[in-house]
C-alpha cells in the first residue's frame, strides 16, 4: 500500500479521497464511488438479477455494526443473497420479502459479530471485467460474500423463513413458491 492509499474492509486499496460514504460508514469514499460507478452501469443495461446481487453483495461486504440500522441492513442484504443464490428467487419476488425481514423497525435486530474474512473478490474486480464478463463476476462476488458469512447462515435462513411466512400470510395465493417447500 502506497502513501496516501487506504484499504477498505473488502480489500480494495485505493488512493485516499474525500467524498461521500455509505450510510453505515463501513466503506471508504473510494470504494463507495466505485460502487456508484458499478450501479451506473447496472442502470444503463438493466439486468434485475445482476442488480439485486450487486447491491446485496456490496452491502453485506461492507457491514456497519455500530447501529441497529447497520445490523438490520447487513442482515437484510444477506437474506437477499440467500433468497437469490440458494432459493432461486427472482428480484421481483425477493424485494418485497426483504421488506418483511424486520417488519417492526423499532425492534432491535439480533447482534451480529463481524466476519473477518470479507476481503477478496470485490467491486473493483467486477469493474475491471469487460461487459460480457461482468455478470459472471457479480455472481462469483455474491457467492464469495455469501460464503464468507457462513457462520451466520442459520440466523439468515431463520430471518428469511420468518419473512417468507409473513409474506404468505399477507398473500395467501402464490403461483410459485420460493419457501423451499413447493
Amino acid at each position: 500500500m502506497a502513501d496516501g492509499d487506504e484499504s477498505c474492509v473488502c480489500g480494495l486499496v485505493a488512493p485516499r479521497v474525500a467524498g461521500e460514504i455509505d450510510p453505515y460508514g463501513a466503506a471508504t469514499p473510494a470504494c463507495w464511488a466505485a460502487f456508484g460507478r458499478l450501479l451506473a452501469g447496472d442502470y444503463s443495461a438493466w439486468q434485475p438479477r445482476r442488480h439485486r446481487l450487486t447491491v446485496d453483495a456490496y452491502m453485506a461486504q461492507h457491514p456497519g455494526f455500530s447501529s441497529a440500522g447497520g445490523r438490520r441492513s447487513v442482515l437484510v442484504h444477506l437474506v437477499g443473497l440467500f433468497l437469490t443464490l440458494e432459493r432461486g428467487a427472482a428480484p421481483s419476488e425477493a424485494g418485497p420479502i426483504l421488506g418483511l425481514v424486520f417488519p417492526d423497525k423499532r425492534a432491535a435486530p439480533p447482534e451480529v459479530t463481524p466476519i473477518p474474512a470479507l476481503a477478496g473478490l470485490n467491486v473493483a474486480q467486477v469493474l475491471e471485467a469487460n461487459p460480457e464478463e461482468q455478470e459472471k463476476r457479480v455472481e462469483a462476488w455474491a457467492r464469495f460474500v455469501w460464503g464468507a458469512w457462513q457462520p451466520h447462515h442459520a440466523l439468515v435462513v431463520g430471518l428469511a423463513e420468518a419473512a417468507l411466512k409473513l409474506s404468505q400470510k399477507n398473500r395467501p395465493t402464490r403461483s410459485r413458491s420460493i419457501s423451499g417447500n413447493g
